[in-house]
């Protein structure tokens, strides 16, 4: 008896498609006229964006997001890598050499490609693939960008052909036009007060009481109770910049945690630890420490997001008041020099709070004051701008400290204080002494 042997269907090799071979094309033209050899997602991602109605490219408009802001953002690291390849080569893809993130990114296109049972590699697949590596130098963008790969996947439908953008027809003259009720506002519903918040607000006034009450070493007193109001501050800063961004159309914050006045979810390792650290403890700077993720793409109106960068000092100059109140009230000189170690400590926490309100409007890349403009300026200065990358606060320091601009500032942020209160500026000044002798043992 002869037996037949089954054997499955040799499935055909997978292609390139015309728009994933055009997308290619272009990121290997910027690519070369940047110096580099390889292309890395980011030349990809570009490619995907500058190739006129690319699959991707569709699919990324229909997100709540200005392309032209993720184009500027690519454009602005690629240049800052010109002349040399920083990725080490991944491979060939279809003739193209990868960079070692490229080929990471488009092995999963492949593998999404097949799981799909896909003839043929687009743009959109391309995309996915960077979306399944988000550790991939465009994958970390789209994230920034709250790109989520469950989301793009169902919008980019890869298993049909994109559909041609249609235009919307003119209303008929003299045709009687209805209207839908528009729907109501959502109410923003805040959520709980992060409990470590809350435990920082008990220390902080605890430690206010004791240095009220002459409770204690006044010098680690004072250190402890300005390093625990500096860690409110930031919350209280961040939360601003994040509450704003919630009502201006961006929802990740909310996700994210930022609206929970938690200090634990505005930590940046180099912006929320070194770098303050290092101002303060030099210079007695208070350089501003925290960070949150805005989805900018999400806020379509440009005032908005000019808001979103304005809110943020706002709220820590809306503190730095709330510690003058008993100042701006009056103090009798007896209350003064009964409790001196307790308002110098808040005259000095005060008086941090407004030089950080004016440092932070200074418009320098890195700085809220940056940010204000940033909507309002053309591609060519953005780029320049984050090509400096995080050496921008780097570089500040430098300009603060070693050149007359620093001292101009330091001496206006005086004056203001002088100027809303002497007292609160004299006991400031005392402060310094009792900050600062912590650290003589």
């Amino acid at each position: 008896m002869n037996e037949r042997t089954q054997q499955e269907p040799t499935r055909p090799p997978l292609m390139l498609s015309e728009d994933g071979l055009h997308v290619l094309t272009t990121a290997r033209a910027i690519a070369s006229a940047h110096g580099h050899e390889f292309l890395t997602t980011n030349h990809i991602l570009l490619g995907i964006l500058e190739t006129p109605g690319s699959a991707g490219a569709r699919v990324l408009g229909t997100f709540p997001m200005k392309l032209e802001q993720l184009k500027t953002r690519l454009w602005a690291y690629i240049r800052l890598d010109a002349g040399e390849d920083k990725a080490p080569y991944g491979g060939e893809f279809f003739g193209f050499a990868l960079a070692e993130d490229g080929a990471q990114a488009l092995a999963e296109a492949v593998a999404e490609a097949e799981e799909q049972q896909l003839r043929f590699i687009d743009s959109r697949a391309m995309i996915l693939g960077m979306l399944r590596r988000p550790e991939t130098n465009a994958g970390e963008i789209l994230g920034q960008f709250d790109i989520q790969e469950e989301t793009f996947r169902a919008r980019a439908a890869l298993d049909t052909p994109p559909a041609p953008k249609k235009a919307s027809p003119r209303p008929k003259p003299n045709k009687i036009r209805t209207f839908k009720r528009a729907k109501p506002r959502r109410s923003v519903r805040l959520p709980r007060i992060s409990p470590i918040f809350l435990l920082l607000v008990s220390i902080f006034a605890g430690l206010g009481y004791m240095l009220y009450a002459g409770i204690g070493d006044p010098n680690k007193l004072t250190f402890i109770f300005i390093l625990t109001g500096w860690i409110l501050s930031v919350s209280l800063h961040e939360f601003g910049h994040a509450i704003v961004a919630y009502w201006g159309g961006d929802a990740s914050v909310a996700h994210k945690g930022y609206l929970t006045l938690d200090p634990l979810k505005y930590t940046h390792p180099l912006m929320s630890i070194v770098f303050p650290i290092i101002f303060l403890l030099l210079g007695g700077i208070p350089l501003p420490g925290g960070a949150v993720y805005i989805n900018r793409g999400a806020i379509r109106k440009t005032w908005m997001q000019s808001a979103v960068s304005a809110a943020g000092p706002l709220m820590t100059l809306l503190f730095g008041v709330v510690l003058l109140l008993p100042f701006l009230f009056g103090l009798d000189e007896m209350t003064l020099r009964t409790h001196s170690s307790f308002w110098a400590a808040l005259a000095l926490l005060a008086f941090f709070q407004i030089f950080a309100f004016v440092l932070n409007l200074i418009p320098w890349p890195g700085l809220d004051g940056f940010g204000i403009l940033e909507p309002w300026l053309s591609p060519t200065i953005l780029r320049y701008a984050y090509m400096l990358g995080g050496m921008g606060i780097f570089l500040f320091f430098l300009l603060f400290v070693y050149t007359p601009f620093g001292s101009w500032v330091g001496q206006s942020i005086w004056l203001i204080m002088n100027a809303l209160s002497s007292e609160a500026a004299t006991m400031a000044f005392y402060g310094f002494d009792q900050f600062f002798n912590f650290f003589n043992f």
